[in-house]
């Protein structure tokens, strides 16, 4: 048995060869009161790629990372449910897909795997995830996918031209407000009539808990001088000192269909029609979300709860709330 361990100051991580491509990492963190989702994961990355990844995010978050990329019940559930919810796969053979604020490339990679015939343009403002993303993309040979960096938080490479698709994962509700409608007005122009834009993992500010931030309940309806007070009193996300900037940075505040439908319909190229999810068992923007959380937490926890996380999520589904934790919303471009 061939294993391989790399020293961190925070921890000691060990690569075991299961085969000739795949490898067991477990992590061993040197301070137990530190947090971890994942310390273990069998990978396919290469021992360089694992070593990359280390040191872009560090030990804690290392299998998260990886994980992110290769778990099918992870990223990929909530991609594939916000997007293929809406629209087929073959629908978008030979056409082009602009994933913004593509970070690592952990859903890059996911749609150009899932996408082979389409053309993907990830887009990314900082240096540092964009280098690991292409570590990714040489990795997996994507030919379909060209990686570019962002000249500013609420702008478009000009090298991208009219596009077909637009996915926003996750990266909505760290714009702050006045860059949301330059941001989206660039994006409008640059979709192709009857094109869609997809919003998704960006919270919902009409749902009670503000799960992404702060964790605190209620949050969400109170001004900004108030929820700045409370979370900095009383949340447990080590934000006594930060300032509203930067937990508006941060994503403290999330968005609703009604804020991103307004500020589309004021722009003058194409009315945005808000579509409804056409997949089996899907009938609202936030099914999604349950049930692809339902298949992602069935995966994470074990016993009693388990049980009561899923029931919870089964609750919900079978009451049909209109509103979840995230949005996954899909908004074509009318002609």
């Amino acid at each position: 048995m061939n294993i391989i361990t790399l020293e961190h100051q925070d921890a000691r991580i060990n690569i075991e060869e299961i085969d000739a491509v795949s490898r067991r990492i477990r992590v061993e963190m040197k301070n137990s009161a530190m947090f971890s989702p994942r310390k273990q994961w069998v990978t396919r990355y290469p021992v360089s790629l694992i070593e990359a990844v280390l040191q872009h995010r560090g030990p804690a978050y290392l299998c998260d990372e990886i994980a992110r990329d290769e778990d099918p019940s992870y990223t990929a559930s909530d991609i594939m449910a916000s997007v293929f919810g809406y629209v087929s796969k073959s629908a978008m053979d030979g056409k082009r897909l602009l994933d913004f604020g593509c970070g690592s490339g952990a859903s890059t990679m996911i749609m150009a795997r899932a996408l082979p015939k389409c053309q993907i343009y990830g887009v990314e403002l900082e240096p540092k995830p964009l280098a690991l993303a292409r570590l990714r993309a040489a990795h997996y040979r994507c030919d379909n996918l060209t990686l570019l960096q962002s000249p500013s938080p609420d702008a478009l490479p000009p090298e991208i031209q009219q596009v077909d698709y637009i996915l926003l994962s996750a990266v909505y509700e760290h714009l702050l407000p006045v860059e949301r409608p330059r941001l989206l007005r660039q994006m409008w122009e640059l979709l192709a009539p009857g094109g869609v834009l997809f919003i998704n993992q960006t919270p919902d500010d009409r749902f009670p808990l503000e799960t992404h931030t702060t964790s605190l309940p209620f949050i969400n309806y109170l001004p900004d001088s108030l929820a700045g007070a409370f979370a900095r009193t009383c949340s447990k996300r080590s934000l006594k000192n930060a300032s509203w900037e930067l937990m508006l940075r941060k994503g403290i505040r999330g968005a609703s269909p009604g804020e991103i439908m307004g500020i589309l319909s004021s722009f003058s190229s194409g009315s945005p029609q808000l579509l409804q999810p056409q997949a089996p068992g899907l009938k609202q923007q936030s099914d999604i979300w349950y049930h692809s959380a339902r298949e992602r937490l069935s995966q994470r926890y074990h016993g009693a709860k388990r049980l009561m996380v899923l029931s919870l999520i089964d609750a919900m589904i079978v009451s049909r709330l209109p509103v979840a934790p995230y949005l996954s919303l899909a908004i074509q471009k009318q002609a």
